[in-house]
């Protein structure tokens, strides 16, 4: 945006030097383009959506990524530039179904993918209540040439994977409003919820597994991986840098074991302000039917909300894990409709915070 405004002072009328050659437009034509151009800044500066897009070209840290609406990528889902534009033809069978799942309800939502899978959804809406929801553990993806040095088989991560937690919570953005942010990459390829450090996961980095590659990643490889993490917290810092959000949610499902609740909140990074806020949604979930519904248990919260707490120390921002057996058979297999929609439509009910707004006129007045 700065850049932009240089930009259009460099026309303005007043800092014009009419001796210079390289100055070909009459100066009736620079006031008019002046006049277009301001009007495009402002413009620009109260759509915050516009903002982020701006951003995000003008760092040129993401690569290649499309923006639209929904109902564009839709209509679009089968054509050869959208087919191409993945990274391989997985991740595009996965991009193109979520497409037509959220269609019917989703249509007039702008949107921003990434060639790796990262998908924002955008239902912002301004002067009212925002969440910002991230479902960074939904994908399954995994690049061919990495599964094959995979030491657990893709039926075992499937069992460990958020699967369709992007159904289960994105009903959130759809009647509340705000900003999704989702993910296609399984967490065994990248995990954004670990530090960079720890971002691949290493044999004996799970207690479960001991060994987690039969053959080591190249360097290459995982440099190539590790820059999808660096270009997901990029990508996230443009979102919180253009828009504001009443409350940041990372959202989770977890395994059944022994112990375990049916729902879990992760409160470890929340300021004690707004913690009465989310024991009330506890009682309301426990009310429905959920109990027993925890706090810090099992989880407390992952890194993501470290890492946004450290730079937004009074943001309303906690996890919640919901406990798969709520939504899949007995197997993990495979996921109920309509199980998973009861609790999508209940956890939907429990964010039933109202914002006040007055807008600065009406205070004046």
């Amino acid at each position: 945006m700065d850049k932009f405004k240089k930009l259009l002072h460099s026309i303005t009328p007043i800092l014009i030097k009419p001796g210079q050659s390289a100055i070909t437009i009459s100066l009736s034509k620079r006031f008019f383009l002046y006049r277009m151009m301001n009007s495009i800044v402002n413009i620009i500066e109260e759509d915050p959506y516009l903002n982020f897009i701006a951003l995000l070209k003008n760092f040129k840290l993401l690569g290649r990524f499309l923006n639209g609406t929904l109902a564009e990528f839709y209509r679009d889902r089968n054509k050869i530039y959208f087919k191409k534009f993945f990274y391989d033809r997985d991740l595009y069978e996965l991009v193109k179904k979520d497409l037509e799942y959220f269609y019917p309800e989703c249509k007039d939502f702008r949107m921003t993918i990434t060639k790796k899978g990262v998908i924002i959804y955008e239902n912002y809406k301004k002067n009212n209540f925002n969440l910002l929801l991230l479902t960074i553990h939904s994908g399954t993806w995994v690049p061919k040439s990495v599964e094959k040095k995979l030491s657990i088989s893709a039926r075992e991560r499937f069992v460990e994977e958020d699967i369709d937690s992007h159904k289960l919570y994105g009903k959130l953005i759809i009647e509340k409003g705000g900003i999704w942010i989702d993910n296609k990459q399984s967490r065994f390829l990248i995990d954004f919820n670990r530090g960079l450090k720890r971002a691949i996961y290493a044999n004996n980095s799970e207690e479960w597994l001991k060994v987690m590659w039969k053959e080591e990643l190249t360097k290459a490889e995982s440099e190539e991986i590790f820059d999808s993490y660096r270009e997901f917290y990029f990508t996230l810092s443009r979102l919180i840098e253009s828009y504001q959000f009443n409350i940041i949610f990372d959202a989770h499902t977890m395994k059944h074991l022994p112990g375990r609740p049916n729902i879990s909140f992760g409160t470890n990074y929340i300021p004690r302000f707004y913690m009465p806020i989310v024991k009330s949604m506890q009682h309301k979930m426990a009310s429905l039917g959920y109990s027993p519904v925890h706090l810090n248990n099992p989880f407390q919260g992952g890194y993501i909300l470290k890492w946004l707490s450290q730079r937004f120390p009074n943001a309303f921002i906690f996890s919640m894990e919901v406990n798969k057996k709520l939504y899949m058979s007995s197997s993990r297999t495979r996921t109920f409709k309509n199980r998973l929609e009861k609790v999508s439509q209940d956890l939907t009910n429990i964010f039933d915070i109202e914002v006040d707004y007055e807008p600065e006129q009406e205070k004046k007045a």
